[in-house]
């Protein structure tokens, strides 16, 4: 199991920062790092809505989550109240990117199992990974 770093308190998942991937395109120029930066956060939980046409389905709403976080040892920690932020009519695909691991050989991303095929699930994943530029966000936290 991962390890924090012996300074580093757990945290309740309510005290995690939530914001859009909209905010952090239009506001802060793509930049997770700089979101975190200007907000003195360590923790973060990224809200992507979506409607996207699926095969044999029609329509649908999902509503994509990635927490980046240096302060949570596993997801079970963050994945119920990341799903509660979503509406009833959206199925939640959740993912976390523990930053205090970055570095190591136990740094990984975790993207939850779903039902809606690995192309739907890691199309929208990689877009928040894309459009809030993590890998600069992680490796900003790991050096904190």
């Amino acid at each position: 199991m991962a390890q924090l770093p012996k300074n580093r308190p757990l945290k309740d998942a309510d005290s995690i920062n939530v914001i859009s991937l909209a905010d952090i395109r239009d506001k802060y120029d793509g930049s997770l790092a700089a979101y975190l930066k200007q907000n003195d956060l360590a923790d973060v939980i990224i809200i992507l809505p979506a409607e996207i046409e699926v095969e044999e389905q029609g329509k649908m709403h999902f509503f994509a989550v990635m927490a980046v976080t240096v302060n949570f040892i596993m997801p079970e920690m963050l994945e119920p109240f990341a799903k509660s932020l979503a509406a009833e009519n959206q199925q939640v695909l959740f993912s976390w990117v523990p930053a205090h691991l970055f570095g190591s050989d136990d740094f990984y991303i975790h993207i939850e199992n779903s039902e809606y095929g690995e192309n739907l699930v890691n199309g929208l994943v990689g877009e928040i990974v894309r459009e809030a530029n993590i890998e600069d966000a992680v490796a900003f936290l790991a050096n904190q």
